[in-house]
């Protein structure tokens, strides 16, 4: 078996980041124009890598298979330069101007509802941004990433947001623990709430 190797992150390989977040954040489940999906992906893409201090790749013969992006406080934001910065001003605007309905506000507003509470907390950083490859099954990407974020901070206090249509389980199972939950309804046509989580764990 091929050994994964995990380094710092490329950044020219931001394509791939789009196409594994899409997929497995699905994207595509409430974004249907193919132009609108591509482009809120690439815009979200950007962003996250702009707004971390820590980016990591997973890669199976040199190949970009996973990654994990984190922001830890009080360290440098090293992916953060004009062109980018500029690329997610303008596209954070588009996006805004075009997008009319409310599901978006809705997922962030029961973010920032558990977040107020959690702050009280004083973490230490947060996972901004964390994907797979989903073509590639049992290599345990996920794990490797998650364990070599966490082999760079010591007695620190990390979080993450994420949802059911997400895999969850994966951060219960390696010791993250639910701060809170909220339930929303993101799509009228489909009156099946999603559940919005708060998770967090404590690096030894």
């Amino acid at each position: 078996m091929t050994k994964i190797q995990i380094k710092e992150f490329n950044p020219t390989e931001l394509e791939k980041v789009r196409q594994f977040a899409t997929t497995g954040m699905q994207f595509d489940k409430y974004i249907n124009n193919r132009f609108a999906l591509h482009f809120y992906g690439k815009i979200v893409a950007e962003m996250e890598l702009k707004n971390s201090t820590i980016a990591l790749g997973a890669y199976l013969n040199d190949k970009l298979v996973g990654f994990i992006f984190a922001r830890i406080n009080f360290q440098r934001l090293k992916y953060s330069n004009l062109k980018r910065n500029l690329t997610v001003s303008i596209g954070n605007k588009l996006i805004n101007l075009f997008d009319n309905d409310d599901m978006t506000k809705t997922y962030d507003q029961a973010n920032q509802k558990m977040l107020k509470q959690f702050m009280k907390n004083k973490p230490d950083g947060e996972i901004t941004f964390f994907a797979v490859d989903s073509n590639i099954k049992h290599q345990g990407i996920g794990t490797q990433l998650l364990e070599a974020l966490e082999n760079k901070l010591h007695q620190q206090q990390i979080y993450v947001f994420t949802d059911s249509n997400c895999d969850y389980q994966f951060y219960l199972k390696k010791g993250f623990k639910i701060f809170d939950q909220i339930d929303v309804t993101l799509d009228q046509n489909d009156p099946t709430p999603l559940t919005c989580f708060l998770l967090y764990k404590n690096i030894l």
